[in-house]
């Protein structure tokens, strides 16, 4: 901002220098007050934007070893600055070691598109592709395998376990029927020989036997007894375990049916799904492996400049970039001001002087950043920019990215006009403007005149003047022994407008 108003003050004085040297000073009769004149000229009324900035390259690739070039910084994509991308490419690709091999690339080197900057061994990336392709071939066959469903060994395996299931389990009920018959059996016997005991007993008693036979037909009963009860545990023991087989076969029975409905059913869409994202997650994987392996060499994305070289042959590449890229075309990036970037348009014609080059450069205006950033000033004021990149056409070798630019861009302009230094008009754009007139004879009038397009130097003038008119533009005082009085010197008439000199046509 202090070297727009410090250029704006180199103006206005050099607006009077114009005035002196170019038309001369016309004096008025006063012998201690002259007017200094300038001429009514026709030419051209221009205004102008003007910012400094920085020339850089459009673009800036860094480039690795096994991995796609990333995008340093670009003018098309950053807001006025560049910016930075980590490098990309599969994460197993990004870690593998490149011990390099060669390097033909030297820093300030003019390469062109697929040019081999530098070489690795990929020996260590062939290995990963080998294990990343046959981990995506098993993905393939169990892909396939679920597709096609069940074959015919496992159909059968199938079925076979099944009948044989089912085989266990009719056998197991009919060795429990078999057992409840024999239990029956043999507690039917063991019931026949107590009741043929209770028989005996009963007709000895009866038949008044000695009580010797009655102890024995007595002992005998209850030996009978004894030997049911015996019976009929074993029996309840015997159906028990039948039909807990029963039980064990059927479940059996039941799970080979499961499993049979299992191997012999058609794989689910959910499976299947599985499978194919497995095979796309080997197959992307064996892709970025088989980028690796072709990493191994370095080439030029595009015709460029080599800005930086970090690789020596027999030393291991380093995890930051090998090698960086400047691509054309060359751009300057300034900042502009708020009450300037409402007249800037992409597409514009601009010019970029770089002076450290000595050059003046044709430019066109590709990108006008929409978000402002302050920046503050003197005191507590500050200053709202806006990045503005220009395009430069066709600059010469000398201009380097990091130099210093001044981007001037014409936000208006009349050719032909009628014109006077802009210090000459009183007024404002509300009340009107007013000149003063010199004639011939030396005297001076005031005339009313309409106004187009005013810079902060000249101002073109629509009607009241003609051509080859002198106009006040301003003052001298004469100084008179030692002393300076209060309104001694040059007085420049300044205008009362808003914003300086705006007014019709700004």
């Amino acid at each position: 901002m202090k070297l727009r108003l410090a250029s704006i003050g180199l103006i206005l004085l050099g607006i009077g220098a114009v005035a002196l040297a170019v038309v001369g000073p016309s004096f008025a009769v006063s012998p201690s007050s002259k007017y200094i004149t300038s001429t009514v000229s026709t030419g051209s009324v221009s205004v102008t934007a003007v910012a400094t900035g920085t020339v850089a390259a459009s673009t800036v690739y860094g480039l690795k070893f096994g991995v796609n070039p990333d995008i340093v910084s670009s003018a098309s994509t950053t807001s006025g600055g560049g910016g930075t991308t980590s490098g990309t490419g599969s994460n197993s690709s990004a870690a593998l070691v490149w011990p390099v091999k060669t390097v033909s690339a030297t820093v300030g080197q003019k390469v062109t598109q697929g040019q081999v900057l530098a070489m690795a061994d990929n020996t260590a990336a062939q290995l990963q592709l080998a294990s990343a392709q046959a981990t995506l071939a098993a993905a393939q066959s169990q892909l396939a395998s679920d597709q096609a469903g069940p074959d015919a060994l496992t159909i059968a395996q199938a079925k076979n376990s099944l009948s044989q299931s089912w085989n266990s389990y009719t056998q197991a009920v009919a060795n429990r029927d078999t057992t409840s018959k024999q239990g029956a059996l043999t507690i039917s016997q063991a019931q026949a020989t107590v009741t043929s005991a209770q028989n005996q007993l009963d007709a000895d008693t009866a038949a008044s036997a000695p009580q010797a036979t009655l102890d024995k037909d007595t002992a005998s009963l209850q030996q009978a007894q004894a030997s049911l009860a015996s019976s009929q545990l074993k029996v309840d023991q015997s159906n028990q375990q039948a039909a807990q087989q029963v039980s064990n076969a059927s479940l059996s029975y039941q799970a080979a049916k499961l499993q049979y409905q299992t191997k012999t059913a058609a794989t689910s869409s959910t499976t299947i799904q599985a499978d194919q994202a497995k095979v796309a997650s080997a197959q992307a994987t064996v892709d970025a492996d088989q980028a690796a392996v072709t990493g191994a060499s370095i080439v030029a994305p595009a015709d460029g400049l080599i800005i930086a070289v970090n690789i020596l042959p027999g030393v291991n590449a380093p995890s930051t970039y090998a090698i960086e890229e400047s691509i054309g075309p060359m751009v300057a990036t300034a900042s502009f001001t708020e009450s300037e970037i409402t007249s800037l348009k992409v597409g514009q014609s601009a010019t970029v002087s770089v002076t450290a080059a000595g050059v003046s450069i044709p430019a066109t205006l590709t990108q006008i950043v929409p978000a402002a950033s302050a920046s503050t000033g003197s005191g507590t004021s500050s200053v709202v920019t806006y990045a503005v990149t220009a395009t430069l056409t066709s600059p010469p070798e000398t201009v380097l990215a990091g130099m210093t630019a001044t981007v001037t861009v014409t936000t208006a302009s009349v050719d032909n006009a009628l014109r006077v230094p802009a210090t000459a008009l009183k007024g404002s754009a509300t009340a009107g403007y007013t000149v003063q007139v010199v004639s011939g004879d030396g005297s001076v009038s005031t005339k009313d005149v309409q106004v187009g397009l005013v810079t902060t130097s000249l101002a073109q003038i629509t009607s009241g003047l003609s051509d080859g008119d002198s106009v006040v533009v301003g003052s001298s005082t004469t100084r008179t022994g030692t002393t300076t009085g209060a309104n001694s010197g040059v007085n420049i008439n300044t205008l009362t407008g808003g914003g300086g000199f705006a007014g019709p046509g700004r």
